[in-house]
């Protein structure tokens, strides 16, 4: 399959996902040729190694004529607050190493998430493991999700008490469910849950939208039930704003969840 120019609302979901896999495999190349971890100070817990896989994965994007919002360097080619005002446009949500501290430290738990947006929201999404064994999530919109191409399906629901729950940030006390993982970094954190590593995922935090745009489009297309804990629309498309993403397998887990947040 040839690589459009660029892209618009036009474009087939196979050409996009196309892109965004081989976008994902740029993410890829660049992080083994990191060398600096250092933290930069421009913003919090953001790495030098983070700007260089930032700076090649944003060059990969600009030759397809999309929008772009990424974690490290801000939006940039549209002017929109939320997805129904693109109108003919896409916009993909980037985030170019999420947990770059487990990849500072050699742990293989982090990655790059790609997540295309359109007038209605999540369309296409890739988030792809940056280092071995390179797992990769995939999604379109109404028509599945895949792990290394394989279709996922649901996975099994469990009553809260027997649910392992990832968390970001310390976990409340005696939340009432069986075990917990912090695993650090929520695209793969969330990808978990869709493939029934883990029943839910409860943010005792906040994210920028890039942290989980890719993972969440995952997670609907398998059924899983996804929202913000405050109740705010999941998919901002200003830098500056923050969510609670909470996941879980049945509705009710997510209640428990999100009562746990008030």
């Amino acid at each position: 399959m040839s690589i459009a120019a660029s892209f618009n609302r036009d474009s087939s979901d196979e050409a996009i996902l196309y892109a965004l896999r081989n976008v994902a495999n740029v993410a890829q190349l660049t992080i083994s040729a990191a060398r600096d971890w250092s933290l930069t100070g421009a913003q919090q817990g953001q790495y030098a190694a983070d700007v260089f896989v930032n700076d090649a994965v944003i060059s990969a994007l600009r030759e397809f004529g999309w929008g772009v919002l990424s974690e490290e360097s801000g939006a940039d080619g549209f002017d929109a607050s939320q997805p129904a005002e693109l109108g003919e446009q896409l916009v993909v949500i980037v985030d170019p190493i999420d947990g770059s501290t487990n990849a500072s430290r050699g742990n293989a738990w982090h990655a790059v998430s790609l997540c295309c947006v359109d007038r209605d929201g999540p369309r296409v999404s890739v988030v792809a493991q940056l280092a071995p064994p390179h797992t990769e999530y995939t999604a379109i919109r109404g028509k599945g999700a895949w792990k290394n191409g394989l279709a996922l399906q649901k996975p099994t629901t469990r009553n809260f008490d027997e649910c392992v729950v990832g968390v970001s940030g310390p976990p409340p006390e005696q939340p009432g469910w069986w075990q917990f993982r912090a695993n650090g970094a929520a695209a793969l954190d969330l990808c978990l849950v869709a493939d029934g590593g883990l029943d839910a995922y409860l943010d005792c935090d906040q994210h920028g939208v890039w942290d989980y745009a890719g993972a969440a489009l995952v997670c609907t297309e398998v059924g899983i039930t996804i929202a913000d804990a405050r109740g705010r629309d999941l998919f901002p498309l200003r830098h500056a704003e923050r969510r609670t993403p909470i996941a879980a397998t049945s509705p009710d887990v997510l209640d428990r969840l999100v009562a746990l947040r008030h």
